[in-house]
């Protein structure tokens, strides 16, 4: 009786395996799907393309170029950039003329202990003329004959002899001047001692100039009255130069120093400017301690003959 009822219970057990079987199979099914859920839900990157604006893709286009270019210049900039000093004479021509030389040596010594190129106006035919004259060529001077002429003191004014006048014949005038300008060697100009009345004389001065520009020499013009000089030196093509400051009116050191002073302000505003002064111990001795200075300020120290046109 037992065996029958194990027997007929076999049925029924392969139908719980198959159920069994087929409720894993679907539980499997399931988590499967559940999983691929899962993975689909995870938000994907979408990547979209915007177009930049004109400008903005212009400036990212330049900006490698721009980096390169500051690279250059970091590299062409030196490490340590030195403070500039700013001079106020920048360049500024500066030329100083020495009259009266001739009479004595007395000067001579500290003449010799200025380097710059000064410029020395030669009385004709007096003790020492022909003496500095070799001196400036030694010493690395211009030298230019100071031409005596007549100037509206007369007598008062102690003319040198053969001063030449107004009143004087064109042959007597040349003759005065071939002496004076032989008796100076070595000379690039002449320039005029006194001279007030003579120089406001057209027929006198042109006989002057005339006869210079034919020995190639330069004419500079002391300014010591109403000069006709400067018209006729253009219409006679004759190199032309003017005074603009006398150095020693007053032989003080302060007032010399005061005048040098103006000298360097006019050279700065004009680009160079003449002064006079003369063989005088006192000049010599306050050019020897401001020429200096002045070098270092930026001023250049030239020959006058530099400045003519």
């Amino acid at each position: 009786m037992a065996k029958k009822i194990i027997k007929d219970n076999r049925p029924y057990l392969k139908t719980i395996y198959i159920l069994t079987g087929v409720i894993a199979v679907q539980s499997l099914l399931l988590l499967s799907s559940c999983f691929r859920r899962k993975e689909d839900v995870t938000p994907k990157k979408v990547f979209v393309r915007v177009e930049e604006p004109q400008k903005i893709k212009k400036q990212k286009e330049l900006a490698p170029r721009q980096k390169v270019q500051t690279a250059v210049k970091q590299k062409e900039q030196p490490k340590e950039e030195k403070p500039v000093i700013l001079q106020d004479g920048a360049g500024a021509k500066i030329a100083i003329v020495l009259d009266d030389w001739g009479y004595s040596l007395n000067n001579v010594k500290i003449l010799r202990e200025i380097d710059e190129p000064l410029t020395l106006a030669i009385l004709p035919r007096r003790t020492y003329s022909e003496a500095i004259a070799k001196l400036s060529l030694e010493l690395g001077k211009e030298a230019i004959l100071h031409l005596p002429l007549e100037s509206y003191q007369g007598q008062e004014s102690h003319p040198e002899p053969d001063t030449i006048s107004s009143v004087m014949q064109k042959a007597q005038v040349l003759k005065i001047l071939d002496k004076d300008i032989k008796s100076v060697t070595g000379i690039k100009g002449v320039s005029n001692h006194q001279g007030s009345r003579a120089t406001e004389s057209k027929p006198l001065m042109k006989i002057i100039l005339t006869d210079l520009k034919k020995r190639n020499l330069f004419f500079l013009d002391s300014f010591t009255g109403k000069t006709v000089c400067k018209e006729l030196a253009k219409d006679i093509a004759i190199p032309y130069a003017r005074r603009q400051v006398f150095l020693d009116n007053k032989n003080e050191p302060r007032y010399i120093l005061g005048q040098i002073e103006l000298l360097a302000k006019i050279a700065r505003q004009s680009g160079y400017a003449i002064g006079i002064g003369h063989d005088r111990q006192k000049t010599l001795e306050v050019l020897e301690k401001v020429v200096p200075e002045l070098k270092k300020r930026g001023f250049r120290f030239v020959r006058v003959s530099e400045l003519v046109k």
